[in-house]
């Protein structure tokens, strides 16, 4: 259930879409505790804030008709607005579980400004315009819902041409670990709605996948020095 689509720059249309980021607030001790290990929690804190700052400025690229931060904890919208800017609209995230929260998050985004909404995880080494392209390719040809699976389970990128309750009433559990994208394609298929999926990509979860990201030449030099931290 995936359509073609053409790698390139990213399309006019893509502002069509208000993006909204699900992202825990950059605190010292409370991001990224996997990679404590290999780089502080100094490093976590500055990798958190690298992140973030980079999949606003790839969504900001997108010229969205909206541009959200959904964060936890709730109590962080203050601090927060310091780091994302006054054209962020800032919601706490609501609910137990990723399903629940990203369901509450969509529909007060879609209740705002309707239309698509597209869902980041600011959890990736380096967001490309192939991202952008290929969720409105797949929109754009029909799409209900759009997938960008982690190679680790989950995902980190989850586009809605509308909000879909239905789908977001799957367990938590079902959007997480290895068979999350399989669970998705099942309950979209029973469903009956249509679904593109992207490629997928390694998410920085743990040491291994810092270790490979920092193996890539062009990797983001604020995300470079973060992972670099000793």
């Amino acid at each position: 259930m995936s359509f073609t689509r053409d790698h390139g720059r990213v399309p006019a249309g893509a502002a069509d879409l208000a993006v909204l980021v699900m992202a825990r607030t950059p605190r010292r001790g409370e991001v990224r505790q996997a990679l404590e290990p290999l780089i502080g929690q100094d490093g976590c804190l500055a990798l958190q804030t690298a992140l973030l700052l980079q999949t606003l400025a790839w969504a900001r690229a997108l010229s969205p008709r909206l541009l959200g931060v959904a964060h936890e904890p709730a109590d962080a919208g203050r601090e927060l607005q310091r780091l994302t800017g006054r054209d962020v609209m800032l919601l706490p995230q609501n609910g137990e579980g990723v399903a629940a929260r990203v369901a509450d998050a969509v529909a007060r985004v879609h209740a705002h400004s309707p239309g698509p909404v597209l869902v980041l995880w600011p959890d990736l080494p380096r967001l490309l315009p192939y991202h952008a392209q290929a969720v409105h390719g797949d929109l754009r040809a029909g799409a209900d819902i759009v997938l960008g699976p982690a190679f680790d389970g989950g995902f980190y990128l989850i586009a809605l041409a509308r909000p879909l309750p239905g789908l977001f009433a799957l367990s938590g559990q079902a959007w997480r670990g290895r068979d999350a994208l399989q669970n998705v394609l099942d309950a979209v298929a029973r469903a009956h709605l249509q679904a593109g999926v992207l490629r997928s990509e390694r998410a920085l979860h743990r040491p291994a996948d810092a270790r490979a990201a920092l193996a890539d030449p062009l990797l983001p030099e604020p995300i470079a020095r973060a992972l670099r931290h000793r």
